[in-house]
């Protein structure tokens, strides 16, 4: 018999959607959801691997979703001193020092939202540190195509490999906010 936390999850079908990129999440599909909060992943997610500014898209995506009243908070595995400047730059909170996909990190900045957790959402661009570090504090989440692969270390490059079988499934998943996802 199973044990009634782990029904009541079920009947909750915390299935992680796809979408493209970033800026394919339409805010209204975060109102739509009842989103208050995004733990949201820095590279390669909102910018390339070593780059020192958020993509400008991503700049406006984020601009767009804090005047909608959703918290952007940054999480990332990155020191502070790495994590910072762009948190600054984007007028944001964050979350440095993640140990992703452990839940700790985003214990962090679930307590720095100051919301429920039914509220929040976590996009970003690896299964393993992102999305899993999301399933284990039970939150919604989003996943999203890395922005560029060419600068991305070879630890990060072995995690996509092995976890392709898991984003791939994802990626096929039907996705009723996402135009062109396919139907079952």
């Amino acid at each position: 018999m199973a044990c009634p936390f782990v029904l009541y999850m079920r009947k909750k079908k915390l299935k992680t959607l796809f979408f493209k990129s970033l800026t394919d999440i339409e805010i209204s599909v975060l109102k739509n959801l009842e989103i208050t909060c995004v733990l949201l992943d820095i590279d390669n997610t909102i910018k390339p691997y070593g780059a020192e500014k958020a993509d400008d898209d991503c700049v406006i995506w984020i601009e767009e979703a804090k005047a909608a009243g959703i918290n952007i908070i940054l999480c990332s595995n990155n020191y502070r001193r790495n994590v910072e400047p762009i948190a600054r730059q984007l007028g944001c909170d964050f979350a440095a020092f993640c140990l992703k996909p452990s839940p700790f990190g985003y214990f962090r900045a679930y307590l720095k939202s100051k919301t429920k957790i039914k509220n929040i959402l976590i996009i970003g661009d690896q299964f393993f540190t992102d999305i899993l570090g999301g399933k284990l504090m039970f939150i919604k989440t989003f996943l999203v195509d890395p922005i560029s692969e060419e600068s991305e270390g070879s630890t990060v490059r072995l995690r996509r490999r092995l976890t392709k079988p898991f984003t791939d499934r994802i990626r096929n998943r039907e996705n009723i906010y996402c135009k062109g996802s396919k139907k079952k």
